[in-house]
Order: structure tokens, then C-alpha cells, then sequence
């Protein structure tokens, strides 16, 4: 008996992690639809002077199982190189590291809260599981493990700088995941001599190519036709129509409910940030050294700067600084996003002389705008159901199901991995991925 036909709507790593696993159990056509050039999405890539740069900053948590798992499916995670990282926070023209204590004992917080923002973050570090937290705040968190005093001077500033919302408006079980994945004080990974985002792509592309995963790129889908309960064939933009037996959506929610023609009640709490990121290469020398910095000043357009190099010294040519700045909006529809490349340059280029006090003379850049980034999660946010509410064989994908887990390029993959085991597991199929993903190790961390 012939495997169900499969049309899986997007070619991010949510998508791409979806049609493997199908393939992987022996379903041999699925087909994957990409509107962009290649695989990827959000984990793409741009190329200038024969290097690759990532669309915004990118790094490997010894933590995402997801992500570790695929490094090593596709024989990268040997190349993988850790690295200590300082991330700083950046407040009233003054930088602190607050691992470092001659730091931490300055910043301009009583020793008091002191004490119990360390309280908190060990308390978060031990705390794996945080579905107790779904329906309380990040306040409710800051507030009883670590005290009013620590939320105003280090939470509400980032929370506001991530989701422009105070910490009483985020979900306290987003805060706590991400707080125990100890993004900020962990050794992150990279892959020396390339960006590491375009090995993974490429690598679980080549699963996909080997697996006979059909990949439709530079094409969009412009409608679902229904029979009754179930979608029976994907309309194309080339004017195409694909026979489907299942359908895995992995585009934002917005996408898909625009191929609806009625909507779903049940997504319409998910809303997404948009960002724009932009890239710097420059000859001249930036102090301190650091890979991460915070702007918790208001009077920035940037929300952050990344010095890409500091983690991976060998992306770009040999001598440049790499840097990254960018911006967390409400929307896609805000006023800075729908600013010109030169009016954002020229505002990150002041951020920049404001921050490190002389002129970035950068000799290139590149201007990226990504208008559905990440989901907010609000107080409250629930994972919509995996399964449509309407079609029978339509499932759902992607990083707006990854909550409360941070939304990165491993819970992306693990979404599509998850997703494909319920499809599977609904025709009499079974996957041993997800079990093998949850007990992955890393069995060494060599340092770069």
C-alpha cells in the first residue's frame, strides 16, 4: 500500500525537520513548498565577499537537544567549537558584566536585591520543567524568587527590550526556560571558518535530497482546497495543485489562516515581534570584548549589539569586526521597520558613537528585515492544538508551538520532529526521534 501524500507548507527548520521524520519512518512522498530561494527560513544566511553572514546573530546552546542531535545526524557537531562569551548590559552610558563581580557589585542595584537576583537565577538554573508557570508572569517569578527591586533594575528593561511589554505582561514560564537554558553565562558553540546556520541547512537539506524529499523553492502557496473535513489538494502560485493526503503547516500563523476560508478562533492569540538586523563588517577595533550587549538605555534604536566575531573569530576575513545590531518591534507594521536602509544605519551608527564613543566606519552593511520572528509570549500563551480545528489532516508546526522553551533553531526542529511523530502515530506509524532527541548527550565540549 502507497504512503499518504504529504505537502508540507514552508522550508524552515520546523518544515525541514517534519519531512525527514516522515521520510526517516519510510513515507516516501512528501513534498516540502519554500516561497525563498533555498532551505531554511529564519536560519538563513547572506553571502558577501565569499563569506557567509547570519541574518541575525545565532548561536548553539549546549542545551538544545534538537539542535545538537541534527549537528551530529549530519556529521557537523564534531567541527562544533565552545566558547565562553561576556554579555553585557549596557545602562546609562555605563557597561556591566554581571558575571564579573567588580561588575556586579557596581551596577546600581541594593546588595540586598544583589543576593537574591543570584537566588534566582540558581533557582532557575535547577528548574527544568516549568508548566506550573504557564499562567503566571514574568513578575510573578522576578517578584517572589528574586524581589520587586531585581525585576525593575535588570527584567522589566529586557522584557521590554524583547517584546517592548513589562514583565507583568510575558509568561513567567517563558522567562523561567529561558533563564535555565543560562543563555548568557553558558559557553556557546560556533563552527570555525563559516556561519554554522548554513552548514546545518545545508546538512539537513542533503537528508532530505538522500531521504527523496520532493523541495519546491521560489514557490508560494495561494490557497488549501477542502473537501468536506479534510484539504485534498495545495494551490501553487505557478497555478499547480498537489494532490494531498496530509498537510503539515509550518508557516506563522498569520500565513495559514490567510490560506483559510474561514478562520480559527484558536490562533488568533498568536501574534509575532518582527525584527530588523542589521550587519556591520569594519577594520577598526572595538573594547571591550564581549559577544552579547544588552541596551537598556531607552534613548537607543537598538535593542542589542552582537559582536559576531567575538564568538566565532573566524566568520568574516581575517581583521574585521563583525557586528550586529538589531531591534525587536511590536510589529511588522512599525514605524521603524518601515523605515528606508539609510534611516536605520544611520540610527544604529549613533547608537553605535553613543555606546563606544567614535564614529563606526564600517565598509559594508546589510540591512535585514524579518516581519514574523518570534511569537509573544504573553502571560497566559498557550501552545495552539497540533491538529486543525476544522480539517482532519492538517498539523501545525513551528516556533509558535515551542513554548515555553526559548525559541531557537533546536526547538524548531524538535516542533517538526514532534509534529511528524503525531502524524505517524495517527496512521498506525511509529519514530523513535523524539526519544532519541530527549536523551541526547553531548559527549565532550571541545573550546575554541
Amino acid at each position: 500500500m502507497p504512503t499518504p501524500r504529504v505537502v508540507v507548507l514552508g522550508g524552515g527548520l520546523s518544515g525541514m525537520a517534519a519531512a525527514y521524520t516522515l521520510a526517516r519512518a519510510g513515507w516516501d512522498r512528501v513534498t516540502v513548498v519554500e516561497r525563498g530561494p533555498e532551505l531554511g527560513g529564519l536560519a538563513g544566511t547572506f553571502e558577501t565577499g565569499g563569506h557567509f553572514y547570519p541574518l541575525a546573530y545565532h548561536h548553539i546552546l549546549h542545551r538544545d537537544r534538537g539542535l545538537l542531535y541534527f549537528l551530529d545526524a549530519i556529521g557537523a557537531l564534531p567541527d562544533v567549537r565552545w566558547r565562553k562569551i561576556s554579555m553585557l548590559f549596557q545602562l546609562d552610558g555605563r557597561m556591566y558584566d554581571l558575571a564579573h563581580p567588580v561588575d556586579f557589585l557596581r551596577f546600581p542595584m541594593s546588595l540586598v536585591d544583589k543576593l537574591r537576583f543570584v537566588r534566582l537565577m540558581l533557582r532557575c538554573f535547577r528548574k527544568s520543567d516549568w508548566s506550573d508557570w504557564n499562567h503566571r508572569s514574568a513578575a510573578d517569578l522576578i517578584d517572589e524568587w528574586g524581589g520587586p527591586g531585581v525585576r525593575r533594575a535588570i527584567f522589566d528593561p529586557l522584557t521590554r527590550l524583547k517584546f517592548n511589554k513589562p514583565c507583568h505582561a510575558v509568561s513567567g514560564a517563558w522567562l523561567g526556560a529561558r533563564l535555565h537554558f543560562r543563555e548568557g553565562s553558558a559557553p556557546l558553540g560556533y563552527i570555525p571558518g563559516t556561519n554554522w546556520t548554513k552548514v546545518l541547512c545545508e546538512g539537513v537539506a542533503g537528508l532530505l535530497a538522500s531521504a527523496s524529499v520532493q523541495v519546491r523553492l521560489s514557490t508560494s502557496v495561494s490557497g488549501l482546497v477542502a473537501e468536506g473535513d479534510r484539504v485534498t489538494r495545495v494551490e501553487l502560485d505557478t497555478g499547480e495543485r498537489l494532490a494531498a493526503d496530509v498537510v503539515v503547516s509550518t508557516v506563522p500563523t498569520e500565513v495559514y489562516q490567510q490560506l483559510l476560508a474561514d478562520p480559527r478562533p484558536d490562533l488568533d492569540h498568536v501574534r509575532y515581534t518582527a525584527v530588523v538586523s542589521a550587519i556591520f563588517a569594519t577594520k577598526q577595533r572595538v573594547t571591550p570584548n564581549f559577544y552579547w550587549m544588552n541596551l537598556a538605555s531607552r534613548d537607543c534604536t537598538a535593542s542589542g549589539i552582537f559582536m559576531l566575531n567575538a564568538l566565532n573569530p573566524t566568520i568574516g576575513a581575517p581583521g574585521e569586526t563583525c557586528l550586529n545590531l538589531m531591534t525587536h518591534v511590536p510589529h511588522r507594521g512599525d514605524t521603524f521597520f518601515q523605515q528606508s536602509d539609510d534611516e536605520i544605519l544611520a540610527g544604529y551608527r549613533a547608537d553605535f558613537q553613543r555606546v563606544f564613543g567614535f564614529e563606526l566606519e564600517p565598509f559594508w552593511t546589510q540591512v535585514n528585515r524579518l516581519a514574523m520572528y518570534a511569537p509573544v509570549f504573553d502571560r497566559g500563551y498557550e501552545n495552539p492544538p497540533l491538529r486543525d480545528a476544522v480539517f482532519r489532516n492538517v498539523y501545525g508546526a513551528g516556533n509558535y508551538r515551542t513554548f515555553p522553551s526559548i525559541a531557537s533553531t533546536g526547538t524548531a526542529l524538535s516542533s517538526g520532529v514532534e509534529t511528524a511523530a503525531a502524524v505517524l502515530a495517527d496512521h498506525g506509524g511509529t519514530t523513535d526521534l523524539p526519544a532519541q532527541i530527549g536523551r541526547y548527550r553531548l559527549a565532550s565540549m571541545p573550546r575554541g
